[in-house]
């Protein structure tokens, strides 16, 4: 007795939200990417994530620079040189709190960045793929914008009296810039510090 012909049954689609174990991929900066972490998901580039970035740089200073065009003059005129120095000490915390405003709201409520949207990109839980908590926000935002932030302040306060200081706590920050373009780098997965800080992932879908 012949067994009946007909093609194999296809396999079971993983449910909807689930990722799936990781494994190598091709060599990038010379460490294996993992593979994404479900199907038509992949971690995304770190050059990619860069260019996401810039792009909400320029954004977040257009913004600025408006601001900034209207208030100086305005504070000028009313108090000379004192307004405006109290303008630019102004509008560095309310480009300081717009930046966290910017970032957290978009990465809980839209999953991305409008620099990231632009590019495919989201940020995800990286355990499950889901939309990032607002706790994870704020740790990412702090983590990644954190010391420049607190840069900016010593800046503002105690740049004019010691000045060498100030110029080493730059460097300092810099630093950590690097390192965490060098940590992300380095991951399988491309989290940076400050993505394993907020156990936070940035994917791209296909």
């Amino acid at each position: 007795m012949t067994e009946p012909t007909g093609s194999p049954p296809s396999p079971t689609p993983p449910p909807t939200g689930s990722w799936q174990p990781p494994s190598s991929g091709t060599s990038d900066f010379g460490v294996p990417v993992a593979a994404g972490p479900a199907p038509g998901v992949a971690y995304a580039d770190l050059v990619q994530r860069i260019i996401a970035y810039i792009i909400d740089a320029i954004l977040l200073s257009v913004i600025y620079f408006i601001l900034a065009a209207i208030l100086v003059p305005i504070l000028f005129v009313s108090g000379g040189f004192t307004g405006a120095l109290i303008a630019l000490v102004v509008l560095g915390g309310l480009y300081l709190v717009g930046s966290a405003l910017y970032f957290i709201y978009t990465w809980t409520s839209m999953r991305a960045s409008p620099g990231q949207r632009v590019l495919g990109l989201e940020t995800v839980n990286a355990t499950d793929g889901a939309t990032i908590t607002r706790d994870q926000a704020i740790r990412r935002w702090a983590f990644l914008f954190g010391p420049s932030v607190l840069s900016t302040v010593f800046q503002f306060t105690l740049a004019g009296q010691l000045g060498l200081l100030s110029t080493v706590v730059s460097l300092l920050v810099f630093v950590y810039y690097i390192y965490l373009l060098y940590s992300a780098s380095q991951h399988p997965k491309r989290q940076g510090f400050h993505d394993v800080q907020s156990n936070t992932v940035v994917i791209k879908r296909s």
